[in-house]
């Protein structure tokens, strides 16, 4: 387990599903840094938003966490051989789509030098430490789970900072 973070640990198989849902990669640097990602302004959905990398299953996908590595490696511009998938989080249901979205949690060996501009428009690199700083979170209340967190004058909310607050175990 890294940094006392809470997840299941991934055996493979991994899991594979016929209907449609989507998986996010939760990619850990030198267990000190979360990789997040601002999604393009182009993008048809969750335009500008920071998230993590990850999309809908495509055919060709083998499994939940096929489906995560094949988004970062597609959006970061990275080596499938740099990320080692260690574990998954329960999936969350989000608001614009009626499928589930499965954090897979991996490792990622070096940081991404370049991304893809047509989906991405910035990448952040955010110390797990800050991110478990209880008093960084701000409760904006919308909703019960609404919680934000600014990253370089962004804003972090919705499915990913649900996210995150699993993953850090912050309730």
């Amino acid at each position: 387990m890294i940094n006392n973070l809470e997840y299941q640990d991934l055996s493979e198989p991994f899991q594979k599903l016929d209907e449609d849902y989507a998986s996010v990669a939760m990619l850990i640097y030198q267990e000190k840094e979360l990789i997040f990602i601002k999604r393009s302004e182009d993008l048809p959905t969750h335009k500008g938003h920071i998230a993590f990398p990850g999309g809908k299953k495509e055919a060709s996908d083998q499994s939940i966490v096929h489906t995560a590595i094949r988004e970062a490696t597609e959006e970061l511009l990275i080596d499938s051989k740099s990320i080692t998938p260690i574990g998954i989080l329960n999936p969350i249901d989000t608001v614009e789509y009626r499928f589930l979205v499965f954090p897979i949690v991996g490792r990622i060996d070096k940081k991404p030098e370049s991304f893809n501009d047509s989906e991405v428009q910035e990448v952040y690199f955010v110390s797990i430490d800050e991110l478990k700083n209880e008093k960084k979170w701000i409760y904006r209340g919308l909703y019960d789970t609404d919680w934000i967190f600014n990253i370089d004058n962004e804003i972090l909310w919705g499915a990913t900072a649900k996210m995150v607050r699993r993953l850090l175990r912050i309730s």
